[in-house]
Protein backbone atom coordinates (compact mmCIF):
# COMPACT_ATOMS: atom_id res chain seq x y z
CA UNK A 1 0.00 0.00 0.00
CA UNK A 2 2.89 2.34 0.79
CA UNK A 3 4.72 1.20 -2.41
CA UNK A 4 1.57 2.66 -4.28
CA UNK A 5 1.23 5.27 -2.70
CA UNK A 6 4.63 6.68 -3.92
CA UNK A 7 4.20 5.93 -7.00
CA UNK A 8 1.11 7.41 -7.11
CA UNK A 9 2.52 10.84 -5.67
CA UNK A 10 5.58 10.55 -8.10
CA UNK A 11 3.05 10.44 -11.27
CA UNK A 12 1.26 13.20 -9.53
CA UNK A 13 4.39 15.45 -9.57
CA UNK A 14 5.75 14.79 -12.74
CA UNK A 15 1.94 15.26 -14.01
CA UNK A 16 1.70 18.36 -12.27
CA UNK A 17 4.97 20.09 -13.65
CA UNK A 18 4.17 19.54 -17.25
CA UNK A 19 0.01 20.10 -16.37
CA UNK A 20 1.40 23.98 -15.05
CA UNK A 21 2.51 25.61 -18.44
CA UNK A 22 -1.49 24.97 -19.28
CA UNK A 23 -4.55 26.94 -18.51
CA UNK A 24 -6.46 24.34 -16.86
CA UNK A 25 -9.93 23.36 -18.09
CA UNK A 26 -12.40 20.49 -17.39
CA UNK A 27 -11.53 18.86 -20.55
CA UNK A 28 -7.82 18.55 -19.45
CA UNK A 29 -8.18 18.03 -15.93
CA UNK A 30 -10.28 14.75 -16.67
CA UNK A 31 -7.57 14.16 -19.14
CA UNK A 32 -5.41 14.49 -16.30
CA UNK A 33 -6.78 11.96 -14.41
CA UNK A 34 -6.74 9.47 -17.33
CA UNK A 35 -2.67 10.10 -17.65
CA UNK A 36 -2.48 9.51 -13.88
CA UNK A 37 -4.23 6.26 -14.20
CA UNK A 38 -2.45 4.72 -16.85
CA UNK A 39 0.75 6.29 -15.78
CA UNK A 40 0.32 4.86 -12.43
CA UNK A 41 -0.83 1.34 -13.57
CA UNK A 42 2.16 1.35 -16.11
CA UNK A 43 4.49 2.27 -13.16
CA UNK A 44 3.15 -0.91 -11.13
CA UNK A 45 4.22 -3.42 -14.15
CA UNK A 46 7.63 -2.04 -14.47
CA UNK A 47 8.26 -2.46 -11.04
CA UNK A 48 10.52 -5.65 -10.37
CA UNK A 49 13.27 -6.35 -8.89
CA UNK A 50 16.40 -4.00 -8.10
CA UNK A 51 14.16 -1.02 -9.83
CA UNK A 52 13.53 1.88 -7.33
CA UNK A 53 9.86 3.22 -7.38
CA UNK A 54 11.75 6.72 -9.69
CA UNK A 55 12.84 4.55 -11.68
CA UNK A 56 9.22 2.63 -12.45
CA UNK A 57 7.92 6.04 -13.22
CA UNK A 58 10.20 7.62 -15.27
CA UNK A 59 10.28 4.82 -17.24
CA UNK A 60 6.42 4.91 -17.86
CA UNK A 61 6.47 8.41 -18.67
CA UNK A 62 9.40 7.55 -21.21
CA UNK A 63 7.08 4.97 -22.56
CA UNK A 64 4.27 6.67 -22.82
CA UNK A 65 5.56 9.48 -25.41
CA UNK A 66 5.28 12.74 -25.59
CA UNK A 67 2.26 14.24 -23.26
CA UNK A 68 2.72 18.06 -24.62
CA UNK A 69 1.28 16.30 -27.83
CA UNK A 70 -1.62 14.53 -26.17
CA UNK A 71 -2.77 17.77 -24.32
CA UNK A 72 -1.83 19.93 -27.36
CA UNK A 73 -4.57 17.29 -29.18
CA UNK A 74 -7.06 18.35 -26.92
CA UNK A 75 -6.43 21.75 -27.02
CA UNK A 76 -6.81 22.33 -30.67
CA UNK A 77 -10.34 20.47 -30.18
CA UNK A 78 -11.02 23.05 -27.94
CA UNK A 79 -9.52 25.65 -30.32
CA UNK A 80 -11.44 24.50 -33.26
CA UNK A 81 -14.51 25.56 -31.87
CA UNK A 82 -13.60 28.74 -30.73
CA UNK A 83 -11.55 30.00 -33.41
CA UNK A 84 -11.42 33.75 -32.34
CA UNK A 85 -8.88 32.35 -29.31
CA UNK A 86 -7.34 30.20 -32.03
CA UNK A 87 -6.07 33.05 -34.69
CA UNK A 88 -5.18 35.55 -31.00
CA UNK A 89 -2.98 32.97 -29.71
CA UNK A 90 -1.53 32.26 -33.30
CA UNK A 91 -0.70 35.91 -33.71
CA UNK A 92 0.88 36.24 -30.49
CA UNK A 93 3.74 33.88 -31.93
CA UNK A 94 7.38 34.87 -31.90
CA UNK A 95 9.14 34.87 -35.23
CA UNK A 96 12.62 35.39 -35.67
CA UNK A 97 14.85 35.58 -39.27
CA UNK A 98 18.50 36.03 -38.92
CA UNK A 99 21.67 34.83 -39.58
CA UNK A 100 21.32 32.07 -36.93
CA UNK A 101 18.52 30.74 -39.07
CA UNK A 102 14.37 30.60 -38.31
CA UNK A 103 13.15 30.55 -34.87
CA UNK A 104 9.15 30.35 -33.67
CA UNK A 105 8.80 31.06 -29.53
CA UNK A 106 12.76 31.47 -29.18
CA UNK A 107 13.20 28.06 -31.18
CA UNK A 108 10.71 26.17 -28.80
CA UNK A 109 7.96 25.50 -31.32
CA UNK A 110 10.47 25.31 -34.16
CA UNK A 111 14.05 25.78 -35.11
CA UNK A 112 16.34 25.89 -38.07
CA UNK A 113 19.77 26.24 -38.09
CA UNK A 114 22.98 24.86 -39.33
CA UNK A 115 22.63 21.41 -36.37
CA UNK A 116 19.33 20.51 -37.72
CA UNK A 117 15.57 21.05 -37.06
CA UNK A 118 13.54 20.66 -34.47
CA UNK A 119 9.85 20.94 -34.04
CA UNK A 120 8.18 21.53 -30.27
CA UNK A 121 11.81 21.06 -29.19
CA UNK A 122 12.96 17.76 -31.14
CA UNK A 123 9.99 16.29 -29.27
CA UNK A 124 7.98 15.74 -31.96
CA UNK A 125 10.30 16.07 -35.10
CA UNK A 126 14.35 15.97 -34.68
CA UNK A 127 16.46 16.34 -38.04
CA UNK A 128 20.29 16.59 -37.58
CA UNK A 129 23.26 14.45 -38.50
CA UNK A 130 22.84 11.62 -36.31
CA UNK A 131 19.61 10.89 -38.59
CA UNK A 132 15.71 12.12 -37.87
CA UNK A 133 13.73 11.36 -34.94
CA UNK A 134 9.55 11.64 -35.36
CA UNK A 135 7.65 10.95 -32.06
CA UNK A 136 9.40 7.35 -30.69
CA UNK A 137 10.61 6.79 -34.18
CA UNK A 138 14.24 7.20 -35.22
CA UNK A 139 15.50 6.41 -38.92
CA UNK A 140 19.78 5.96 -38.73
CA UNK A 141 22.24 4.47 -39.64
CA UNK A 142 21.21 1.36 -38.29
CA UNK A 143 18.16 0.95 -39.36
CA UNK A 144 14.53 1.85 -37.98
CA UNK A 145 13.44 1.70 -34.47
CA UNK A 146 10.54 2.86 -31.76
CA UNK A 147 11.86 3.60 -28.84
CA UNK A 148 12.60 1.60 -25.60
CA UNK A 149 8.72 0.72 -25.75
CA UNK A 150 8.99 -1.53 -28.33
CA UNK A 151 11.97 -3.04 -27.45
CA UNK A 152 10.46 -3.75 -23.64
CA UNK A 153 7.40 -5.34 -25.48
CA UNK A 154 10.09 -7.61 -27.55
CA UNK A 155 11.70 -8.76 -23.88
CA UNK A 156 8.67 -9.07 -22.44
CA UNK A 157 7.13 -10.85 -24.85
CA UNK A 158 10.27 -13.74 -25.31
CA UNK A 159 10.20 -14.09 -21.42
CA UNK A 160 6.75 -14.83 -21.11
CA UNK A 161 6.74 -17.17 -24.33
CA UNK A 162 6.27 -21.27 -23.39
CA UNK A 163 7.50 -23.09 -26.15
CA UNK A 164 6.05 -26.55 -24.56
CA UNK A 165 2.68 -25.20 -24.70
CA UNK A 166 2.19 -23.45 -27.32
CA UNK A 167 -1.43 -22.24 -28.50
CA UNK A 168 -1.79 -20.00 -31.66
CA UNK A 169 -4.64 -18.53 -30.58
CA UNK A 170 -3.44 -16.83 -27.72
CA UNK A 171 0.21 -16.21 -29.05
CA UNK A 172 -0.37 -14.76 -32.25
CA UNK A 173 -2.25 -11.62 -30.97
CA UNK A 174 -0.32 -8.80 -31.76
CA UNK A 175 -0.74 -6.85 -28.25
CA UNK A 176 0.47 -8.04 -25.05
CA UNK A 177 -1.70 -10.36 -22.93
CA UNK A 178 -2.68 -7.77 -19.85
CA UNK A 179 -5.59 -9.65 -18.30
CA UNK A 180 -6.99 -12.97 -18.14
CA UNK A 181 -10.17 -15.00 -15.95
CA UNK A 182 -12.11 -17.98 -16.11
CA UNK A 183 -14.92 -19.53 -15.12
CA UNK A 184 -16.72 -22.84 -14.10
CA UNK A 185 -19.06 -23.89 -17.26
CA UNK A 186 -21.49 -26.30 -15.14
CA UNK A 187 -24.99 -24.95 -14.64
CA UNK A 188 -24.46 -21.49 -16.93
CA UNK A 189 -27.26 -21.09 -19.40
CA UNK A 190 -26.65 -17.40 -20.20
CA UNK A 191 -23.94 -15.90 -21.52
CA UNK A 192 -23.98 -12.33 -22.14
CA UNK A 193 -20.99 -10.40 -23.98
CA UNK A 194 -20.99 -6.40 -24.32
CA UNK A 195 -18.08 -4.31 -25.79
CA UNK A 196 -17.68 -0.87 -27.03
CA UNK A 197 -15.09 -1.36 -29.58
CA UNK A 198 -12.49 -4.14 -29.67
CA UNK A 199 -11.19 -7.20 -31.84
CA UNK A 200 -13.72 -10.05 -30.32
CA UNK A 201 -13.28 -13.58 -31.15
CA UNK A 202 -15.88 -15.96 -29.24
CA UNK A 203 -14.77 -19.74 -29.99
CA UNK A 204 -15.16 -23.25 -28.55
CA UNK A 205 -12.69 -25.17 -26.35
CA UNK A 206 -12.60 -28.50 -25.53
CA UNK A 207 -11.50 -27.35 -21.66
CA UNK A 208 -14.75 -27.55 -19.12
CA UNK A 209 -14.02 -23.72 -18.14
CA UNK A 210 -14.97 -20.35 -20.22
CA UNK A 211 -11.71 -17.99 -20.22
CA UNK A 212 -11.26 -14.64 -20.94
CA UNK A 213 -7.93 -13.40 -22.60
CA UNK A 214 -7.97 -9.21 -23.18
CA UNK A 215 -4.48 -8.38 -24.79
CA UNK A 216 -4.28 -4.43 -24.79
CA UNK A 217 -1.76 -1.81 -25.40
CA UNK A 218 -2.56 0.02 -21.81
CA UNK A 219 -2.48 -1.71 -18.52
CA UNK A 220 -4.96 0.44 -16.92
CA UNK A 221 -6.77 -2.39 -14.64
CA UNK A 222 -9.78 0.16 -15.12
CA UNK A 223 -9.86 -0.73 -19.06
CA UNK A 224 -9.81 -4.36 -18.44
CA UNK A 225 -13.01 -6.73 -18.41
CA UNK A 226 -15.86 -6.59 -15.49
CA UNK A 227 -17.45 -9.95 -15.17
CA UNK A 228 -21.09 -10.19 -12.77
CA UNK A 229 -21.92 -14.35 -12.47
CA UNK A 230 -25.33 -14.62 -11.22
CA UNK A 231 -27.34 -17.87 -10.62
CA UNK A 232 -26.99 -19.67 -14.59
CA UNK A 233 -25.99 -16.27 -16.08
CA UNK A 234 -22.08 -14.53 -16.85
CA UNK A 235 -22.08 -11.16 -17.89
CA UNK A 236 -18.85 -10.12 -19.43
CA UNK A 237 -18.81 -6.60 -20.11
CA UNK A 238 -15.88 -4.22 -21.49
CA UNK A 239 -13.54 -1.92 -18.99
CA UNK A 240 -14.07 1.67 -18.88
CA UNK A 241 -12.89 3.29 -22.35
CA UNK A 242 -10.18 6.38 -22.09
CA UNK A 243 -11.97 9.30 -23.55
CA UNK A 244 -9.09 10.80 -24.81
CA UNK A 245 -6.41 7.90 -24.61
CA UNK A 246 -6.12 5.69 -27.66
CA UNK A 247 -6.71 2.04 -26.52
CA UNK A 248 -6.67 -1.01 -28.73
CA UNK A 249 -8.69 -4.04 -27.12
CA UNK A 250 -8.08 -7.45 -28.84
CA UNK A 251 -10.57 -9.61 -26.93
CA UNK A 252 -10.72 -13.86 -26.79
CA UNK A 253 -13.42 -16.05 -24.61
CA UNK A 254 -13.35 -19.34 -24.96
CA UNK A 255 -16.05 -21.42 -24.14
CA UNK A 256 -16.93 -25.19 -23.85
CA UNK A 257 -18.57 -26.69 -27.00
CA UNK A 258 -21.52 -28.39 -24.97
CA UNK A 259 -22.67 -24.97 -24.02
CA UNK A 260 -26.47 -25.28 -24.88
CA UNK A 261 -27.87 -22.24 -23.63
CA UNK A 262 -27.95 -18.45 -24.83
CA UNK A 263 -25.01 -16.87 -25.97
CA UNK A 264 -25.51 -12.89 -26.42
CA UNK A 265 -22.52 -11.12 -28.21
CA UNK A 266 -22.57 -7.51 -28.95
CA UNK A 267 -19.64 -5.11 -30.01
CA UNK A 268 -21.02 -1.13 -31.04
CA UNK A 269 -18.16 -1.33 -33.28
CA UNK A 270 -15.34 -4.09 -34.39
CA UNK A 271 -15.05 -6.64 -35.85
CA UNK A 272 -17.05 -9.90 -34.35
CA UNK A 273 -16.20 -13.62 -35.08
CA UNK A 274 -17.69 -16.63 -33.28
CA UNK A 275 -17.02 -20.35 -34.36
CA UNK A 276 -17.30 -23.75 -33.62
CA UNK A 277 -20.28 -23.70 -31.07
CA UNK A 278 -22.96 -26.47 -32.39
CA UNK A 279 -25.26 -26.86 -29.50
CA UNK A 280 -26.57 -23.43 -28.98
CA UNK A 281 -30.42 -23.04 -27.88
CA UNK A 282 -29.63 -19.51 -29.02
CA UNK A 283 -27.12 -17.46 -30.71
CA UNK A 284 -27.52 -14.02 -31.13
CA UNK A 285 -24.34 -11.60 -32.43
CA UNK A 286 -24.78 -8.04 -32.98
CA UNK A 287 -22.54 -5.18 -33.78
CA UNK A 288 -23.54 -1.46 -34.51
CA UNK A 289 -20.57 0.11 -36.64
CA UNK A 290 -18.75 -3.20 -37.52
CA UNK A 291 -18.12 -6.87 -39.17
CA UNK A 292 -20.01 -9.98 -38.04
CA UNK A 293 -18.02 -13.31 -39.23
CA UNK A 294 -19.79 -16.68 -38.20
CA UNK A 295 -17.94 -20.20 -38.92
CA UNK A 296 -18.98 -23.62 -38.31
CA UNK A 297 -22.32 -22.44 -35.63
CA UNK A 298 -25.76 -24.50 -34.85
CA UNK A 299 -28.40 -23.89 -32.96
CA UNK A 300 -32.11 -23.39 -32.65
CA UNK A 301 -32.44 -19.78 -33.04
CA UNK A 302 -29.59 -17.68 -34.49
CA UNK A 303 -29.58 -13.51 -35.09
CA UNK A 304 -26.15 -12.06 -36.30
CA UNK A 305 -27.14 -8.34 -37.27
CA UNK A 306 -25.29 -4.83 -37.71
CA UNK A 307 -26.42 -1.18 -38.06
CA UNK A 308 -23.52 -0.82 -40.84
CA UNK A 309 -21.25 -3.41 -41.84
CA UNK A 310 -20.61 -6.53 -43.27
CA UNK A 311 -22.19 -10.23 -42.32
CA UNK A 312 -20.36 -13.13 -43.23
CA UNK A 313 -21.63 -16.49 -42.27
CA UNK A 314 -20.30 -19.92 -43.13
CA UNK A 315 -21.59 -23.54 -42.28
CA UNK A 316 -24.29 -22.60 -40.26
CA UNK A 317 -27.52 -24.54 -39.05
CA UNK A 318 -30.31 -23.58 -37.78
CA UNK A 319 -32.65 -26.23 -36.37
CA UNK A 320 -36.09 -22.80 -35.92
CA UNK A 321 -35.44 -19.72 -37.54
CA UNK A 322 -32.24 -17.44 -38.52
CA UNK A 323 -32.13 -14.45 -38.85
CA UNK A 324 -29.83 -11.85 -40.68
CA UNK A 325 -30.64 -7.86 -41.29
CA UNK A 326 -27.61 -5.09 -41.81
CA UNK A 327 -28.90 -1.67 -42.24
CA UNK A 328 -25.79 -1.09 -44.93
CA UNK A 329 -23.15 -3.31 -45.68
CA UNK A 330 -22.81 -7.13 -47.50
CA UNK A 331 -24.25 -10.35 -46.65
CA UNK A 332 -22.04 -12.92 -47.21
CA UNK A 333 -23.62 -16.74 -46.93
CA UNK A 334 -22.32 -20.31 -47.55
CA UNK A 335 -23.56 -23.64 -46.75
CA UNK A 336 -26.63 -21.98 -44.26
CA UNK A 337 -29.33 -24.61 -44.02
CA UNK A 338 -32.25 -23.14 -41.74
CA UNK A 339 -35.78 -24.51 -41.62
CA UNK A 340 -37.22 -20.56 -41.96
CA UNK A 341 -35.12 -18.02 -41.98
CA UNK A 342 -35.43 -13.93 -42.56
CA UNK A 343 -32.42 -12.19 -44.51
CA UNK A 344 -32.51 -8.39 -45.40
CA UNK A 345 -30.15 -5.65 -46.33
CA UNK A 346 -31.93 -2.37 -46.22
CA UNK A 347 -28.71 -0.61 -48.47
CA UNK A 348 -26.57 -3.58 -49.59
CA UNK A 349 -25.66 -6.95 -51.50
CA UNK A 350 -26.94 -10.42 -50.51
CA UNK A 351 -24.69 -13.19 -51.78
CA UNK A 352 -25.69 -16.89 -50.77
CA UNK A 353 -24.46 -19.75 -51.85
CA UNK A 354 -26.06 -23.37 -50.87
CA UNK A 355 -28.86 -22.19 -48.77
CA UNK A 356 -30.74 -24.84 -47.57
CA UNK A 357 -34.47 -23.94 -45.68
CA UNK A 358 -37.54 -21.65 -46.80
CA UNK A 359 -38.69 -17.89 -45.72
CA UNK A 360 -38.18 -14.35 -46.74
CA UNK A 361 -35.08 -12.30 -48.43
CA UNK A 362 -35.51 -8.76 -48.68
CA UNK A 363 -33.10 -5.50 -50.01
CA UNK A 364 -33.90 -2.13 -50.48
CA UNK A 365 -30.63 -0.90 -52.20
CA UNK A 366 -29.08 -4.28 -53.82
CA UNK A 367 -28.05 -7.08 -55.58
CA UNK A 368 -29.74 -10.78 -54.71
CA UNK A 369 -27.62 -13.52 -55.70
CA UNK A 370 -29.38 -16.79 -54.30
CA UNK A 371 -27.94 -20.52 -55.33
CA UNK A 372 -29.96 -22.90 -53.62
CA UNK A 373 -29.31 -26.21 -52.56
CA UNK A 374 -32.74 -27.48 -50.93
CA UNK A 375 -35.97 -25.53 -50.64
CA UNK A 376 -38.31 -27.26 -47.97
CA UNK A 377 -40.80 -24.49 -48.22
CA UNK A 378 -42.35 -21.12 -49.61
CA UNK A 379 -39.75 -18.18 -50.72
CA UNK A 380 -40.36 -15.06 -51.01
CA UNK A 381 -37.54 -12.55 -52.74
CA UNK A 382 -37.94 -8.60 -52.83
CA UNK A 383 -35.74 -6.27 -53.74
CA UNK A 384 -36.53 -1.97 -54.06
CA UNK A 385 -33.51 -1.41 -56.48
CA UNK A 386 -31.59 -4.02 -57.56
CA UNK A 387 -31.41 -7.06 -59.62
CA UNK A 388 -32.66 -11.01 -58.56
CA UNK A 389 -30.73 -13.89 -59.36
CA UNK A 390 -31.79 -17.10 -58.18
CA UNK A 391 -30.62 -20.77 -58.96
CA UNK A 392 -33.12 -23.14 -58.10
CA UNK A 393 -32.32 -27.44 -57.06
CA UNK A 394 -33.02 -28.65 -60.77
CA UNK A 395 -35.00 -31.91 -59.83
CA UNK A 396 -36.87 -29.74 -57.73
CA UNK A 397 -41.24 -28.89 -59.11
CA UNK A 398 -42.87 -25.13 -57.51
CA UNK A 399 -45.03 -22.04 -58.69
CA UNK A 400 -43.50 -19.16 -59.29
CA UNK A 401 -45.31 -15.33 -59.29
CA UNK A 402 -42.30 -13.25 -60.80
CA UNK A 403 -42.58 -9.44 -61.19
CA UNK A 404 -40.51 -6.09 -61.84
CA UNK A 405 -42.66 -3.31 -62.10
CA UNK A 406 -39.74 -1.50 -63.93
CA UNK A 407 -37.78 -3.95 -65.20
CA UNK A 408 -37.31 -7.34 -67.04
CA UNK A 409 -38.18 -10.59 -66.11
CA UNK A 410 -36.32 -14.12 -67.09
CA UNK A 411 -37.47 -17.57 -66.89
CA UNK A 412 -34.60 -20.03 -67.94
CA UNK A 413 -36.45 -23.46 -66.40
CA UNK A 414 -38.73 -25.35 -69.16
CA UNK A 415 -42.00 -23.91 -67.42
CA UNK A 416 -45.99 -24.03 -67.70
CA UNK A 417 -46.54 -20.28 -67.91
CA UNK A 418 -50.04 -18.67 -67.37
CA UNK A 419 -48.83 -15.16 -67.66
CA UNK A 420 -45.50 -14.58 -70.15
CA UNK A 421 -44.67 -10.77 -70.13
CA UNK A 422 -41.39 -8.72 -70.34
CA UNK A 423 -42.13 -7.75 -66.94
CA UNK A 424 -44.10 -10.64 -65.14
CA UNK A 425 -43.68 -14.63 -65.48
CA UNK A 426 -46.52 -16.47 -63.36
CA UNK A 427 -46.35 -20.72 -63.36
CA UNK A 428 -45.43 -23.69 -62.55
CA UNK A 429 -42.30 -25.79 -63.02
CA UNK A 430 -42.70 -29.73 -62.80
CA UNK A 431 -45.95 -31.14 -62.55
CA UNK A 432 -45.97 -32.38 -58.55
CA UNK A 433 -45.48 -28.88 -56.85
CA UNK A 434 -43.63 -28.42 -53.73
CA UNK A 435 -43.32 -24.82 -52.41
CA UNK A 436 -44.38 -21.52 -54.05
CA UNK A 437 -41.41 -19.00 -55.27
CA UNK A 438 -42.70 -15.70 -55.10
CA UNK A 439 -40.12 -12.27 -56.32
CA UNK A 440 -40.49 -8.60 -56.82
CA UNK A 441 -38.54 -6.10 -57.83
CA UNK A 442 -39.41 -2.62 -58.20
CA UNK A 443 -36.56 -1.47 -60.39
CA UNK A 444 -34.27 -4.52 -61.87
CA UNK A 445 -33.86 -7.69 -63.13
CA UNK A 446 -35.81 -10.85 -62.28
CA UNK A 447 -33.61 -14.17 -63.44
CA UNK A 448 -34.19 -17.71 -62.20
CA UNK A 449 -32.07 -20.55 -63.96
Amino acid sequence: MIMNEELNELVDKKLDKIFADYSQTKDLNDLHEELAADLLAAAKDNLIEDVTPKEAVDQAFEDFGDIDEVIDSVLNENNSKESDHYHKTLHEHNFDVDTNGVRLDDGKLLNIDEDGITVNGGKTIRINDEGIKVGNMTIDENGVSFGKKSKHSTHKFHAQFNKDNYDTEVNVESLPLIDESEFEFAGLQNIIISYKSASLKVLATDGDKIKIREYMSRSNPNYQVKTDLNGDTLKITQGDVPRFLSLKLKVQILIPKQFSGLLDVYNHSGKIQVRDLNNLQQGIVKTQSGIIYGNNLKGNEITASAGSGNVTLENICSNDQLVIKTNSGVVNLDSINSVKYQIEAKSGTIKALDLSGAGVIGAKSGTIKIIYKKVTGDITVDSGSGTIKLEMPKEDSYTFDLEATSGVVKMKRNAQLKHDIFNLKEGQVGNNPQYNLKARAKSGTIKVE
